[in-house]
């Protein structure tokens, strides 16, 4: 019986090694040969914004086949915006923002279906009440601007395009990054309106003296 036991533990031994070796290697394999949708090659944007967009990308993908990725590169050495987006080899169907910081140029490729089911005026609108990418970028609020700007695009093209498709995203940003974007707004308009009000102060009191 004693001898049976040790057997049988020995082998039972031997097969969790062999799972835990199989498991390995599939996760292995699984992180080379997975789907790229975020390309951060310059470190602009910090890991947690990249894994965030990378789970959104992974559950997009897997619910509508559509390949929704970012990238921003440091500078364009030459070439332009468009060039290194198709040295990338995007397959369709594809929605894909890329950013040049050096060159402060910003774009959304897609192709013709997939351009349908998002408004890319919209999200790539210089006014703050629409906009979700250019008055992040406009207001010149240290490094994470690059971090914000495309983690709010992102997040509105992607959702976008599930609500085009009637899914919910289960990794969507939601409402917290929505928020900061309406105090930016806020911040804004409130400025505005101050220098407005502050020069008809000065005028008013520049007439009476």
């Amino acid at each position: 019986m004693v001898s049976t036991y040790s057997k049988s533990s020995f082998y039972r031994m031997k097969w969790l090694d062999f799972k835990g070796v199989l498991f390995a290697l599939l996760f292995l394999v699984s992180a080379c040969f997975g789907d790229k949708f975020v390309f951060n090659d310059d470190n602009i944007l910090s890991q947690k914004v990249e894994e965030k967009l990378q789970t959104i990308a992974d559950e997009l993908y897997s619910k509508t086949g559509i390949f929704v990725g970012a990238s921003v590169f440091e500078n364009l050495n030459k070439q332009s915006l468009d060039d290194k987006f198709l040295s990338l080899n995007i397959k369709e169907p594809f929605a894909f923002i890329a950013l040049a910081k050096d060159e402060k140029k910003v774009e959304i490729y897609a192709d013709k279906k997939t351009l349908e089911l998002f408004n890319k005026d919209q999200i790539l609108s210089p006014f703050p009440e629409s906009g979700t990418i250019l008055p992040i970028l406009a207001s010149k609020n240290g490094k994470d601007i690059y971090n914000a700007a495309i983690l709010n695009g992102y997040g509105d093209l992607s959702e976008q395009i599930a609500k085009s498709k009637n899914i919910k995203l289960v990794n969507a940003i939601g409402n917290s990054n929505k928020d900061t974007l309406n105090l930016l707004r806020f911040f804004i308009y409130g400025s505005m309106i101050f220098v407005f009000c502050f020069m008809f102060y000065k005028k008013r009191v520049a007439k009476n003296v």
